[in-house]
């Protein structure tokens, strides 16, 4: 009878403790718009879009700070749409807020400037 009941205690706690989930990081719809982005191109703009409002809203509000990754991987997007001064913009936020990822960070953003640099020179 003792066991059942110690049993019974155990199984509640943990259930108790899996429902409540705060996250420490705000994600947005970052999910969705991966998936869209890979797989639904017709949506894929509109995706994006709400994406860069959520991370533009989320530098301003005092709430819980943007999962790590996020600036880069909307870095990322930029440069595949061939915005490298956004795309830049987005490695400097990861690296500020995330400065742990210093040494991708500040390779991503020497390469990135070393090539605008060649384009320009190209260009005279």
């Amino acid at each position: 009878m003792k066991l059942k009941l110690i049993g019974c205690v155990c199984a509640a706690a943990l259930l108790a403790g899996c429902a409540t989930n705060n996250h420490l990081y705000q994600w947005g719809n970052y999910e969705d718009t991966l998936f869209a982005y890979f797989h639904e191109p017709e949506v894929k703009e509109e995706m994006l879009t709400a994406y860069m409002v959520f991370l533009e809203k989320s530098q301003t509000k005092n709430t819980k700070k943007v999962a790590p990754g996020l600036f880069a991987e909307a870095g990322t997007f930029m440069l595949e749409k061939g915005d490298t001064k956004a795309a830049i913009r987005f490695y400097e936020l990861e690296l500020s807020v995330w400065p742990e990822s210093e040494p991708l960070m500040n390779m991503l953003i020497r390469n990135l400037n070393a090539r605008e640099q060649a384009v320009q020179e190209q260009a005279k």
